[in-house]
């Protein structure tokens, strides 16, 4: 469940976990988390040739991820580092399988200076981030990416997510990789523009072009929330969490997988109602 960018360029993402909470940073501020881990195959059904197994060759695409972060607060800062626990997210769905009850539908304080308009880094595993508070200014950026991963794009679609999400900032995560790969987990903390809900980014695409807004798509993940202040909730049995990540993941979780025939677009969860220990994800889509 996710946006590519590189048109006519198959991709799979699949057995995707996405975690968003509210928590307590290691400060004692609230702030809002986003996890994100999937399987990825880039350039499904191409035939490798010489020029694309060469280092220097242009095969790469990317996801598209947007966060309701207040404008110009995010930095690489908020990427948290996941080297060492790649298993986080996955014991998190963990967590939301094994009672199996569930209907199936078919790292620390921001920086005072404003963040710059892009930024371009390393991040765990597979990815190069492009982090931009604007996403037209993103495809002015792609020459810091390594030319390997760097994608062919669509300057529709950023266009399309400079309407759709206003004044959001939005991560382009650029990867090449031909064989399907669980990536490590994305683990970033933000300070919320909308602080009584929780967002996690589901709008999907895998072919280079606009997301069609009316479309009904294909969904194959577990999609799980939290917050310090809430009542109940599912175990995580962490099979490591290390203390920089400690305070942004929780204890315990409310969540549920999907899979099947969805409309397409985002879900949101009402913190109320998260707090209360209530899983009420309801999709959203952007405003055309």
């Amino acid at each position: 469940m996710c946006v590519s960018v590189s048109p006519r360029v198959g991709v799979r993402f699949s057995d995707t976990v996405l975690y968003a909470a509210e928590v307590l940073d290691p400060s004692g501020r609230t702030v809002h988390v986003l996890g994100y881990q999937n399987k990825v195959q880039g350039r499904v059904g191409a035939v490798p040739s010489v020029r694309s197994l060469l280092p220097f060759s242009r095969c790469g695409n990317a996801m598209i991820l947007p966060f309701p972060a207040v404008a110009r607060t995010m930095t690489r800062a908020n990427v948290l580092d996941t080297s060492d626990c790649r298993d986080v997210l996955q014991d998190i769905g963990d967590a939301v399988m094994r009672p199996a009850r569930y209907a199936i539908l078919s790292p620390g304080l921001s920086s005072a200076a404003p963040a710059a308009p892009v930024q371009v880094f390393e991040a765990a595993g597979i990815y190069t981030v492009v982090l931009a508070q604007d996403p037209r200014d993103i495809p002015g950026a792609l020459q810091q990416v390594p030319i390997s991963k760097r994608p062919a794009l669509n300057p529709a679609l950023f266009d399309a997510y400079a309407r759709w999400y206003p004044n959001w900032t939005v991560a382009l995560c650029c990867f090449n990789n031909r064989r399907a790969q669980l990536a490590k987990p994305l683990l970033w903390w933000y300070e919320p523009s909308i602080p009584d809900q929780l967002f996690l980014p589901t709008l999907d695409c895998h072919t280079g072009d606009v997301p069609d807004l009316n479309a009904t798509v294909a969904v194959d993940h577990v999609i799980a929330v939290g917050s310090h202040r809430m009542v109940g909730g599912e175990p995580v049995r962490y099979r490591s969490r290390p203390p920089r990540v400690r305070s942004y993941l929780l204890n315990s979780v409310i969540a549920r997988p999907y899979s099947g025939q969805s409309p397409n677009g985002d879900f949101i969860c009402a913190l109320d109602d998260v707090r209360r220990g209530i899983f009420d994800a309801m999709r959203s889509r952007p405003a055309a």
